[in-house]
């Protein structure tokens, strides 16, 4: 957690170091931290797929089912016009099995 937390002190926009630092707040679950680490990634990437994936999955995590539909589905869009279809293919199963659990 030290080491991301200083790669993005020096490189505050670069994707790795924020993949990597709301990855490792995911894991001790500072939920918080973690959505608006996510949320930077995301601002200053829209397209890539992995984070949009993982930021949704963390807020499943969380307790915020309704969140992470909404998320998945923001993902969906981000690579549908990116062209990513793995993510894409990747989203849309994790949106399926989210929406699956809310009925």
């Amino acid at each position: 957690m030290q080491a991301a937390q200083a790669y993005v002190l020096k490189k505050p926009d670069d994707r790795f170091g924020l993949y990597t630092l709301a990855m490792e707040l995911r894991k001790v679950k500072e939920w918080t931290a973690c959505f608006s680490t996510f949320q930077r990634l995301l601002a200053l990437n829209p397209g890539y797929g992995a984070g949009w994936y993982h930021y949704g999955m963390a807020t499943r995590e969380s307790g915020d089912r309704a969140g992470c539909i909404s998320i998945l589905r923001s993902g969906l869009a981000a690579t549908e016009q990116s062209g990513d279809k793995h993510a894409h293919a990747e989203i849309e199963s994790a949106l399926e099995e989210a929406l699956d659990e809310q009925d």
